[in-house]
């Protein structure tokens, strides 16, 4: 491969946020083995949102753990930002996961004692800012989120909707490449769900990241860039 070839070859894989490939994962189960995946391949690029649908059972908040370094494959390789995680540390896979990757659930998962404030803060003190400085920034993210009037408020007053958003601020509080989501709407209901979606896609988008979202909402899945099915341990487009 000549110089200017493996060069491009260079910054094209660099695009490319996640990278799994040939992942397996099998558990022990009353002496027998499940093969939950089996030869799965999946890029995602930088700006890039994709659906991740699949049937209930079909293995996708599993997949999320993996891409996101909760667990780890029984065979395979993932790749974040270009970095191998089978060569990862416990330590450096914590560390990639607040620096790189953000996570968002269906349900919140807010801590109740502490306001929206510092819930988004949290993060950002977590990985070595000084509070006042995490505050400021979790301040702004949540005003860019229609939120400004709630940062005191705890948890429980707040609506769901709000809470969500709160949510998705603390997941982008530190500037992830990366961003995993498992049915971040699925506990709405269905107004609340499309604004909240809404308001999700515009963050991504405007911020470049890559993210994969699993979603059991086709008309979700249809504002992203594509949509993968998970089928037999598997990755299929999904039209």
């Amino acid at each position: 491969m000549s110089e200017a070839i493996y060069k491009a070859a260079e910054i094209l894989e660099g695009d490319i946020l996640l990278k799994i490939e040939g992942l397996e994962k099998t558990f022990e189960q009353g002496g027998n083995k499940l093969t939950i995946f089996k030869n799965l391949d999946l890029k995602i690029e930088a700006g890039e949102l994709v659906a991740l649908v699949g049937q209930s059972g079909s293995g996708k908040s599993t997949l999320l753990q993996l891409a996101g370094l909760l667990d780890r494959p029984t065979g395979g390789q993932i790749k974040i930002a270009g970095r191998s995680a089978r060569k990862m540390s416990e330590k450096e896979r914590a560390k990639t996961r607040l620096s790189t990757i953000g996570f968002i659930y269906q349900f919140h998962h807010l801590l109740p004692e502490f306001t929206a404030l510092e819930n988004v803060a949290m993060p950002q003190i977590i990985a070595g800012v000084k509070i006042a400085h995490a505050k400021e920034k979790a301040a702004s993210l949540l005003e860019s989120l229609g939120l400004g009037a709630r940062l005191t408020h705890r948890p429980a007053r707040l609506s769901g909707g709000e809470q969500q958003r709160v949510a998705i601020a603390r997941a982008l509080v530190n500037d992830p490449k990366l961003l995993l989501a498992d049915e971040p709407t699925g506990n709405l209901d269905p107004g609340t769900s499309a604004e909240v979606f809404e308001i999700l896609l515009a963050q991504v988008r405007q911020r470049r990241i890559g993210a994969l979202i699993a979603t059991h909402n086709l008309q979700l899945a249809d504002q992203m860039d594509r949509a993968v099915e998970l089928k037999a341990g598997r990755i299929a487009p999904f039209d």
